[in-house]
Parts: C-alpha cells; sequence; structure tokens
C-alpha cells in the first residue's frame, strides 16, 4: 500500500501560505479577460506579477549571498566608498538586492496580442549610478519575531509596446517579504561582537570572565592558603579555560545556542587544565606538553557535564569576615600605662581647682578731705593721700559660694584703713604742707571654694565622699587632704588670714586661683592598671563584620568601621557613673577614657594609613596592569550580574527558527595554530591571547613594598618574618632534593636570620633588665631559657615575629622574679614592642635564596615527568618541595596595624579572533523545509561585479569577529605569612603571540 504521508504539509500552513500567494500574485490567475479590459491592461497585469516574483526571488538570493559573504568594514575603493561605515552590511545588501532583481527583470514578459511589457531598472554603469541604485532599496527585518526580510525596490519601469513600439510607461514599486535571516544574523552577530567587547558595567565577555575566574582564584587561594602545593594561583590556562567557557555563555544568550564542538572542547579543555595544575605552574613549557602528549581522553557528549556540589575549601568574595580591634588594644594600652603617663593621668584624677571669694564691706569712715589752706594767698599746687591698714579683730560675714563649687573655709576680719592727705601750698617763693587724716573701718568676708575639676579627662560630677578618707575602696585619703592643702596654697601663701584681709582692703591680693592635688592611696595604680586589663580585653574583641571582596578592593576601611564602633561602644566601655563614690572611681574613669581614646586615635592613624594604601595600591594597577581599584570593584560586582538568560527560539512563517553556531577554532587556545589543523587559518596564528599579572607576587622587593611604605628601614631590608620562612622553605626543598646552589644560599640566609634573632634577643634582656631587678646576667639567662622551646634559626625568627617568643619571656621572668599580675604583663607588652632595624635581613639574601627554591622545585618535576611520566610527577608534586612555604600577596596591614588579612590581585586581559565564524538559521518552506541561511565572516574580501563588465568590485572584508576583554580578580586570606599569590617567581606570565591574536 502507498505511503501517503511523505511530502504531507499540514493543511493550515499550507492555506496561510495559498493566501499570501492569492494576494501577491493574483494578476497571473486571471482568466477570461473582463470585456472592458484592453490588451494593455491584460499585459501589464501579467507583467506586475512576474515583477513580483523577480523581486522575491532576487532579494531572496540576495539576502544568502550577503549573509555568506557580509561587508563589515566597507573598502577604500570607489564602489566601497558607497557604503556608510555605521551600515556597511545593510548597504551591501541593498546593492545586491539591486543587482539580483535588475537581472531577474530581464525575463520578465507580459504579452497580450500585438501588445508586450517589458520590465527593467536603470543600469550601473559608474559609482553615481551605484549610489542611485542602492537608494532605490530598502530592506528591514519584518514578519513574526523579525526573523524574516522586507525589501522594497522603488520605480521598476514597466514599458508597453504595441509591435516594438513604445506606448506608454508605467513605475511599480514592489515590496516583498522572503524568509530570509540575513539581517537577523547579522544583527546577532553583530550583538555577540559588541557584548564580547563590553567593559566590566555591561553584560558580555568580561562579566562572565569574571564570573568564572573569581570562584576558581578563590577556591585555588584558599587551598594554597591552607598548605596545597599550588604555585600559580591564576595562570594563563585558567584564563584561557574560563574564557572560553565565558565566550560559550556569551553564545548562548546571544543565538540561543552555542557551538556544540565548542562545548566538546570546553570539557576536553577542563581535564587538560586539571593536570597541568599538577605540575604545579609549567606554563606551556615542555613539561606540560609530555602531559598533553600523553594525556587520552574519552569521548563527550555534546552537553556540558553538570558540575558538582563539592565543599568550597574556603569562603568567597562575598562572604563575611571578621576584623577585631587585637593587637591595637595592646599597643594603644602600651602607650597609655607607662608609668609616668598612667601616674600623670591618675594625678589629674586628685586635682581639684580651688578659689578664693572675697567681700569687702565699708562699716564707717572714708577717705579725708581737703587739707587746710595756710592762708588767703596761697595756692594748692599738689595733693597726695597716703594709707595703712591693718587688722583690728574678727568679724563675723557669710559669703555666698558660685555655683559648682563647695565652700573649703570661711573666715571674717574687721579691718581698718588710716589715711593721710598732704597737700602742697604755694605763696611766690614760699611753699607749705598742711595734712589732714581719717580712718576708714570695713568688714572683709573671704571663702576658700573649691570643684573637682581639674585637668582630668573624667567627666565633672560629684563625688559623694570627696573629703572623706574612709569611703575610699584603697583605704587611701580620698579628697581629705585637700582642705589643708587648699588653705596653704591660697591664705598661708598671702601671709595668712589677717594679711590676706588686710591684702582684700588695699586691692593687692595678687592670687585668688589654684589647684591642690590630693595624695593618691599606693594601690592606686596596680588597681586602675589591672581595671584597664579587663577594659584591654574587652576592647579587643570588638570586631566588625565586613566582604572580604570589600576589603580586598579596598572598597571598604575596616579600622575606619571599628573606630566608629568603638565610638558607639565608648560609653558603656568607659562605665562612668553618675556621681563618683570616691575619687579613685573617678581616677579609674579617667584612665579608661584616656585608653579609649588612644585605641581611637589608634585606629583613626590606621584608617589614614588604610587611606594611603589605596592609593598605592591603586597606582601599582596602574603602572603594572590596564586595570584601577575602580575597574576591579566593577569586577566584584559584575561576576555576581545576572547573566542574560538564553534568547528564545522565534517562530517564522515556517516554523521555528533554529540557530545554530559554528566556531572556527570551536576552542580558542593559547597555544599556535595553523591551516594544517584548521583550513580557515592563514599560515600560524594564535587565536586566543592572554596576559595576566599577578600584582603581588611576593611581599619584598616587589609591589608590597611600594604599598606598606614604612614598613623597612631601607629598600634593601625585609621583615625578619618573610626571611625566616623563605629560609624555612628552603629548608623542606633540600631535605628532599640535594643542589649545591640552594644549598649556599640557604646558609647565607641562615646567618642573615641567627644574626637579626640575637639582635632581637638583646634587645629582649636589655628590656628585662630595664624592667625588673633581674639585672644584665639574670636577665640573659631568662631570655635564654625561654627561647630553648625553638631550635632552628627559621622557627627561633617566625617566634620572636609572632609575639609567642615575648609571651614565654615574660612568663619565664614572672616566674623566676616572683612579678607580680601587673608586672608581668607590662613586660610582655614592653617585649612585644620591641623592634629594631638589625633585626632585618636583606633583600638580596632572601629573594635569592626564594629564586633557588622555585629553580630545584621545577627542575625536580620536569626530571621527574621525563623519567617516569605523569605519575611520579604527581608524587614528587605532592611532596611539596618548599614552594608552598614561600609567602606571597599583600599584608593588610602591617607595620602600622594588626595584620588581620593577605590580599593579592591578578589583572587578566585576553584577545581572540575567529578565523571564521559562522551562524546558520532554519527558514525552511512547505516546499524546501531543509532550507538555511548561513552567516559567515571569515576575513575574506567580498566582491561583486556591480556593472557586469566580467571584473568584480571589491566592496569591502567580511572581517574576523574579534575582541579584546578584561577583568580583574581578588583573593583575601587570613593573616598567614604563606599568604596567597602566585610562587613561580613570574609576576607577569604573558601567552606566546601577546598582544596579536589572529592572523
Amino acid at each position: 500500500m502507498r505511503d501517503d504521508t511523505r511530502g504531507r504539509v499540514p493543511f493550515a500552513l499550507l492555506g496561510v501560505l495559498l493566501l499570501v500567494s492569492s494576494l501577491t500574485l493574483a494578476p497571473t490567475f486571471v482568466t477570461e479577460p473582463a470585456p472592458n479590459r484592453t490588451a494593455v491592461e491584460r499585459a501589464l497585469n501579467q507583467a506586475t506579477a512576474e515583477t513580483q516574483v523577480a523581486v522575491r526571488d532576487g532579494v531572496s538570493a540576495a539576502g544568502q549571498q550577503a549573509a555568506a559573504n557580509p561587508v563589515v568594514t566597507p573598502a577604500e575603493t570607489p564602489t566601497g566608498r558607497v557604503l556608510n561605515d555605521s551600515t556597511a552590511f545593510r548597504d551591501a545588501l541593498r546593492i545586491r538586492v539591486y543587482h539580483q532583481v535588475s537581472n531577474r527583470l530581464e525575463e520578465v514578459n507580459g504579452r497580450s496580442g500585438d501588445v508586450t511589457v517589458t520590465a527593467s531598472l536603470p543600469g550601473v554603469a559608474n559609482v553615481s549610478d551605484l549610489r542611485a541604485a542602492k537608494h532605490r532599496v530598502s530592506v528591514e527585518r519584518a514578519g513574526p519575531n523579525e526573523t524574516a526580510m522586507r525589501a522594497t525596490v522603488e520605480n521598476i519601469v514597466l514599458t508597453v509596446r504595441r509591435n516594438g513600439a513604445v506606448v506608454s510607461t508605467r513605475y511599480v514599486s514592489p515590496t516583498v517579504v522572503v524568509p530570509t535571516q540575513a539581517l537577523m544574523l547579522h544583527d546577532q552577530v553583530s550583538t555577540y561582537q559588541t557584548r564580547l567587547n563590553n567593559s566590566l558595567d555591561k553584560p558580555g565577555l568580561s562579566q562572565r570572565l569574571t564570573a568564572r575566574l573569581y570562584p576558581m582564584a578563590w577556591a585555588r587561594g584558599y587551598a594554597q592558603y591552607g598548605g596545597a602545593g599550588i604555585e600559580n594561583v591564576v595562570a594563563n590556562r585558567h584564563v584561557s579555560l574560563a574564557a572560553n567557557g565565558a565566550l560559550l555563555g556569551v553564545q548562548r544568550s546571544t543565538f540561543g545556542r552555542s557551538d556544540p564542538a565548542g562545548r566538546r572542547a570546553l570539557t576536553e579543555a577542563t581535564a587538560v587544565t586539571g593536570i597541568e595544575d599538577i605540575v604545579r605552574g609549567s606554563r606551556g613549557t615542555a613539561v606540560s606538553s609530555d602531559v598533553l602528549d600523553r594525556a587520552e581522553y574519552k569521548p563527550v557528549s555534546e552537553t556540558p557535564p553538570r558540575p558538582r556540589t563539592t565543599n568550597r575549601p574556603g569562603p568567597g568574595p562575598a562572604d563575611s569576615m571578621t576584623v577585631g580591634v587585637n593587637e591595637t588594644a595592646e599597643s594603644a594600652f602600651r602607650t597609655v600605662t607607662v608609668p609616668s603617663t598612667l601616674n600623670e593621668t591618675l594625678e589629674d584624677a586628685y586635682t581639684v581647682e580651688v578659689a578664693l571669694k572675697t567681700d569687702s564691706h565699708r562699716l564707717a569712715g572714708g577717705p579725708p578731705g581737703k587739707p587746710p589752706s595756710p592762708g588767703s594767698n596761697w595756692t594748692l599746687v599738689d595733693d597726695r593721700t597716703t594709707s595703712s591698714v591693718a587688722t583690728v579683730g574678727n568679724a563675723s560675714g557669710r559669703i555666698g559660694t558660685p555655683d559648682g563649687w563647695h565652700t573649703v573655709e570661711t573666715f571674717s576680719r574687721t579691718v581698718e584703713r588710716r589715711y593721710t592727705r598732704t597737700g602742697v601750698w604755694q605763696d611766690s617763693a614760699d611753699r607749705r604742707y598742711t595734712t589732714t587724716s581719717s580712718t576708714a573701718r570695713y568688714r572683709v568676708s573671704v571663702a576658700v571654694v573649691g570643684r573637682h575639676h581639674g585637668r582630668s579627662p573624667a567627666p565633672n560630677r560629684s563625688i559623694r565622699t570627696a573629703h572623706d578618707a574612709s569611703a575610699s575602696p584603697l583605704n587611701g585619703p580620698n579628697l581629705a587632704d585637700v582642705e589643708p592643702k587648699a588653705m596653704e596654697t591660697l591664705v598661708g601663701d598671702a601671709g595668712g588670714r589677717d594679711r590676706l584681709a588686710e591684702q582684700v582692703v588695699d586691692d593687692s591680693l595678687d592670687r585668688t586661683e589654684a589647684t591642690v592635688t590630693a595624695d593618691r592611696p599606693p594601690g592606686l595604680y596596680d588597681w586602675v592598671y589591672r581595671d584597664l586589663m579587663v577594659l584591654r580585653e574587652s576592647v579587643r574583641n570588638t570586631t566588625v563584620s565586613v566582604e572580604r571582596g570589600s576589603v580586598g578592593t579596598f572598597e571598604t576601611n575596616p579600622p575606619k568601621e571599628l573606630r566608629e564602633r568603638l565610638r558607639q561602644r565608648r560609653a558603656d566601655l568607659a562605665d562612668v557613673p553618675d556621681t563618683y563614690d570616691s575619687t579613685a572611681r573617678k581616677a579609674r574613669a579617667a584612665a579608661r577614657l584616656t585608653y579609649l581614646d588612644a585605641v581611637l586615635t589608634d585606629l583613626d592613624r590606621q584608617a589614614s594609613a588604610r587611606d594611603s594604601n589605596r592609593k598605592r595600591v591603586d597606582t601599582q594597577l596602574t603602572e603594572r596592569t590596564d586595570g584601577s581599584l575602580r575597574a576591579l570593584r566593577k569586577g566584584l560586582t559584575a561576576r555576581e550580574t545576572p547573566v542574560p538568560r538564553p534568547r528564545p527560539v522565534p517562530v517564522g512563517p515556517a516554523g521555528p527558527v533554529r540557530t545554530r553556531v559554528d566556531a572556527r577554532t570551536p576552542y580558542l587556545t593559547l597555544a599556535e595554530l595553523d591551516e594544517r589543523r584548521y583550513r580557515a587559518l592563514e599560515g600560524s596564528e594564535h587565536p586566543l591571547v592572554a596576559r595576566n599579572t599577578n600584582v603581588f607576587t611576593i611581599p619584598y622587593g616587589d609591589a608590597a613594598d611600594a604599598v606598606v611604605g614604612g614598613a623597612f628601614e631601607s629598600s634593601d631590608r625585609v621583615r625578619l618574618a618573610t626571611a625566616a620562612n623563605t629560609l624555612a622553605a628552603a629548608n623542606q626543598t633540600l631535605e628532599n632534593e640535594s643542589n649545591a646552589t640552594l644549598a649556599a644560599k640557604q646558609e647565607d640566609l641562615r646567618q642573615e636570620v641567627r644574626v637579626a634573632n640575637g639582635e632581637m634577643m638583646t634587645q629582649l634582656w636589655l628590656t628585662v633588665d630595664e624592667q625588673t631587678d633581674a639585672g644584665k646576667r639574670e636577665s640573659r639567662a631568662i631570655v635564654s631559657e625561654a627561647m630553648s622551646a625553638w631550635e632552628t634559626p627559621e622557627a627561633r625568627a617566625l617566634a620572636l615575629t609572632n609575639g609567642s617568643a615575648q609571651d614565654r619571656v615574660a612568663r619565664v621572668a614572672g616566674d623566676r622574679l616572683t612579678l607580680t599580675r601587673v608586672e608581668r604583663d607590662r613586660l610582655r607588652l614592653l617585649l612585644l614592642g620591641v623592634d629594631t632595624p638589625a633585626t632585618k635581613p636583606t633583600l638580596g639574601s632572601t629573594n635569592g635564596t626564594a629564586s633557588a627554591v622555585r629553580t630545584v622545585a621545577k627542575d625536580e618535576l620536569s626530571s621527574a615527568l621525563a623519567d617516569a611520566g605523569r605519575q611520579k610527577a604527581q608524587r614528587v608534586a605532592k611532596k611539596r618541595l618548599g614552594t608552598d612555604k614561600l609567602p606571597a600577596g599583600l599584608p593588610l596591614a602591617p607595620p602600622v596595624a594588626p595584620w588581620y588579612a593577605t590580599t593579592n590581585i591578578w589583572w587578566v586581559t585576553v584577545k581572540g579572533e575567529y578565523a571564521r565564524f559562522a551562524v546558520s538559521a532554519s527558514h525552511g518552506s512547505p516546499g524546501n523545509p531543509g532550507a538555511r541561511t548561513t552567516y559567515a565572516r571569515d576575513g575574506g574580501n567580498v566582491t561583486l561585479d556591480v556593472d557586469d563588465d566580467g571584473a568584480a568590485e571589491r566592496l569591502g572584508t567580511a572581517d574576523r569577529v574579534s575582541f579584546s576583554a578584561e577583568t580583574g580578580v581578588v583573593v583575601v586570606v587570613p593573616p598567614k605569612p604563606r599568604g596567597v599569590g602566585d610562587k613561580d617567581g613570574t609576576a607577569v606570565e604573558e601567552s606566546s603571540g601577546w598582544p596579536n591574536a589572529g592572523n
């Protein structure tokens, strides 16, 4: 039985197509002419219908040709200059439409009897004709979801002839819609290239590259921090892998699907990268080439594998980290508890203001009158008055106490002031003197008043038991001795009560205000010190939570946030009562406030240093890369920016329009390729090139020095901890492999570390000698006993730099000298503050040893792989030849502040070019269901014989799809000397071919 299902077309779709055809081609189906129609009309109708078909066929063919050879950049030729730079593809398509339609119109021939009709467009003989031809054609996307193309050809000439003679002309401008996706595909590829070159703040390759590099860098960074044998946290092989995955992601969001060959290649490249990571940063050397040659891969499906859910080895950039006041609490404590400083604070709390308040009231008498004249002819030429005062007895009087003051003592006196007034009289040459006397009596009231303001930082509040010696918690005098001291200072120094009253009357009292300091109880210093120790722990535990990524990009300032947090807690931590129950309590409050202010000052200084470091880091980024902290922050934001969803499959007139991406090469490798592998290539090319800069490769002799600034006395010195870690790396390497060069450098560095240790230990026993009664010999013995816990120079150096040695010295001294709790604590803090330039080894010796460690490790890995292949290389790598101990990264941020984190930055730039990038779309009709439009860009020249002279003119070039993307990645780990960063000694990793991708 015959199968009637073959070639069957859905009736609904067939009906639509028939309806469309009946509307556009109606004149073709006219049967018998109407009685009133002339032969001319019949011929014109037939020609119009054939013209419509010719235009449709020409537009369809032009669309296919333009997509297959798209003009992206106009040629510098007369023909190419007809195209506008911004619309080159559309202009070339319009010219192709004109050319195709013009050729097909030659076949149009309407006939009725002796009447014929032909169709034509003006010929193209020169550039002016070509420009006019372009303007006769318009094209645009149309149809459902704009998957088709609408084109209009203006002013096609229909010429009517009867028996060969022209009788009339008619102009028609047909508009057709054809199911070709030339415009759609061009727009999509243009969007794809735009997204590939978008900056970090726009959707595209840079954002997706960032999103892929961040989890990779943080996972490897924390694994390295945890001790894994990782030399390069971010290597170019990782950049290549992330870039290709990002490219496929941009393809999916733009075209709805990605290149299946690219997906397969990405899966294989992931496996290759995993093997390369075993050999720890071989960076395309013979080591990695051997690994790649030996690797065998199983077939993989077109669908990329679903990522496995695994526990991350560490937190991510959005995770919070806790930053505390920590050692700042101790450094400020060490400053404010210096005996002279703390005693001054306590003395101020026991210091009060005292003053004299006086009142003088005249009871009787007064100054004398004018002296008597000697006679009628005498003239008074001078007049002088003298007086003397004398206390003549006690008096009863009262004087008010000013607000805020209290009365210490009051007394009153009766004071007489005796006046003698002498007049000088003149009569011709004679002169005579006459006198007169009088007495004035005054009542003088005096009050000695005081208030507890003084110079203390403690708030001025009342002390309820100020002058009660028994009320002090330390059994001290409180302020009980202020009254006699005030009387002695203000009254006794004035000559006593009588004399002071006399001075009030004759206005000769000089001193009316003073400060008086009461005696402090002997145990006050220790009592306040112990209280501050408790406060110190509360301050030390003050923390803020900040995002790790924001710390690394310097977007947040942890010391500043800590300062604000501590400022908010200041009142609670100071614990100042509304009224003081004793002067000792005021002294305690004063000491607490002084300490808290010292911590705030230190944090403020650290916040300023953080801002300065931010500027220095920005400078390093700018000088070493094309990046900046601003761009780095954009990358941090971009990694979480939602990427565009894959474009849904559009539906055209004939059903879903599915696209397929075909890239050559499907995986853009960093390796050099040629036409032997890919025919689309021209000679040798680098499809992808990358430049990867690790900004803070090592914390000595590199960018970190420029950031931390004052960390070193000179540029040729490094921190003792850095040298110690480098020495430890050398030791571990030499335990597994012998190497004369490394051994010599190790010995030089060990000697420098040993000398630095000796200088540090000398400073420690000198501190013990100064702060205790041990004496020099006993002080040396104490330090020697404490340091015996660490045997090797590097172990001693690390103990001396991380504080554990100082803690142990303080404990040994406390036990041997029977120190009090306060004395032990004070000694420990002073020991932690010991540091001199002599305790810093040289840069040259440290860097030389580090370089030798890396060389030995790489040579051993290469040798192991050459001898026995990958398995032995894996075993050698697992021995961790010491490179994992080498420090890297930027410490945040000694010496100004406690080390609360280590950060590092990688700035990555990738450039790439597809030898050929093609996208095809299905647009099959019921009669041709497999039809496709393919848009391909390969960099070739695009030509067209526009004037039909047999020689093609160059319109332009089908530029290759190329891109340049960049991003920055920051990783932040906790504060350990190992840090995070690339440890192979190469700060800038450039792939072969950089910076030129493609041909």
